[in-house]
């Protein structure tokens, strides 16, 4: 019986070019694998809500918190005016002089209201 060794020797006096290649797709299939492996791990996690921060807009934080967007327009009681224009958080607090964790409280409070209100 040959060893798995000797086998791959007499590949290698035979074909060095395809040996190289098999090995290396071997290793390419192996990494994939390993990729897909962690993939299907976290495919199962609980999501969860991202810190609210002042770079993010109000659609944002709709689209990431997964609430409807009336929900925050009605939180921070803006209006949409269809003008496209994406506001960040510190940009409403600073035009509201308020400060941006006061902001992000209030928003974040109303969120959890609205989830106990809706049980999601």
């Amino acid at each position: 019986m040959q060893t798995a060794f000797g086998a791959l020797k007499r590949l290698w006096r035979r074909a060095p070019v395809l040996t190289m290649a098999m090995a290396l797709a071997l290793v390419l299939a192996t990494v994939f694998a390993l990729r897909l492996g962690i993939a299907v791990l976290h495919w199962n996690a609980a999501p969860t809500d991202p810190e609210l921060a002042g770079w993010m807009t109000p659609r944002f934080v709709a689209h990431s918190w997964k609430v409807p967007p009336e929900v925050i327009l009605q939180s921070l009681t803006l209006e949409p005016d269809g003008s496209g224009r994406r506001i960040t958080l510190a940009e409403l607090a600073q035009a509201r002089s308020t400060p941006l964790p006061v902001l992000l409280e209030h928003l974040q409070a109303d969120i959890a209201e609205h989830r106990a209100g809706h049980g999601s």
